[in-house]
Parts: structure tokens; C-alpha cells; sequence
């Protein structure tokens, strides 16, 4: 009796491996993109190999489908029935724009700190011209 009852547990590899497998096509079915697509895209733009966990690869594939999500609602707003490039370019403009952004962000930080040194370097040379007893207490 007890054989017969470790046989009615055993669960053949088969039954195991289908039922993760439907987990994953469960999971994939929720997911914007085929989710091997997004990782091979993750790991094509990575100089150095990286183990990237599950929920990494699950929140890009759903960063990517909110994102066309939104490209798709701004094309919506176009009058024309039919829409051409032009309209998906404008529609994502601001997402290319975004590496723009930064370095137009870096370059004003660089003018920005250079005009401080210059400042720095202006006060300093008021201070050594003044008299000892007419410097002023520069606390900036």
C-alpha cells in the first residue's frame, strides 16, 4: 500500500516542466513583446556579459509598452485617417530627444561652472587689492 501511494505522488518531469512553461506563456501573454526579444535587445547593447534577472526583463517589457502606448495615443490626436512616418516621428520626438536633452544639459553645466571659476578668480583679485582693514566678509 505505501508503493502505491509514493506512486500517486510522483509527478512525471513532463507534467513539471509543462506546467513552467505555462506559467512563462501565462506570464508572456501579459507582456507587450515576446520577452526574448526584448532580453536579446537588452544584451546586443551591453559591452560587458550580465546575468539580467526576471523582473529586470518583465519592468523593460513593460517600460517598452507603455512607451508605444503613449507613441500610439499622440498619433491618435492626428485628423488623418491614415498615418505615414512623419506622424509616428513626431508622435516620438520626445523620446529621441532625450539623449539631446542631456547633453545640451551638460554642456550649460559646463558654462555654468566655468563662469564661477571666473567669478571665484574676479573676487579673489578684489580682495587682494583692498586694503586689510576695507576686506570684506565674502561668504557666498
Amino acid at each position: 500500500m505505501a508503493e502505491e501511494e509514493l506512486k500517486q505522488e510522483e509527478v512525471p518531469a513532463e507534467e513539471i516542466e509543462g506546467e513552467e512553461l505555462s506559467d512563462e506563456e501565462a506570464e508572456s501573454e501579459n507582456l507587450p513583446f515576446p520577452n526574448a526579444r526584448v532580453v536579446k535587445i537588452i544584451k546586443q547593447n551591453m559591452k560587458n556579459p550580465h546575468q539580467i534577472k526576471r523582473d529586470v526583463k518583465v519592468q523593460a517589457n513593460m517600460l517598452l509598452g507603455t512607451i508605444l502606448g503613449g507613441i500610439a495615443q499622440t498619433m491618435n490626436e492626428e485628423e488623418y485617417f491614415t498615418l505615414s512616418i512623419e506622424h509616428f516621428n513626431k508622435a516620438a520626438r520626445k523620446y529621441r530627444e532625450i539623449a539631446l536633452n542631456e547633453k545640451r544639459i551638460r554642456r550649460i553645466k559646463k558654462v555654468l561652472e566655468k563662469q564661477r571659476a571666473e567669478l571665484d578668480e574676479i573676487i579673489t583679485e578684489i580682495e587682494l587689492e583692498l586694503p586689510p582693514d576695507e576686506k570684506p566678509n565674502s561668504t557666498y
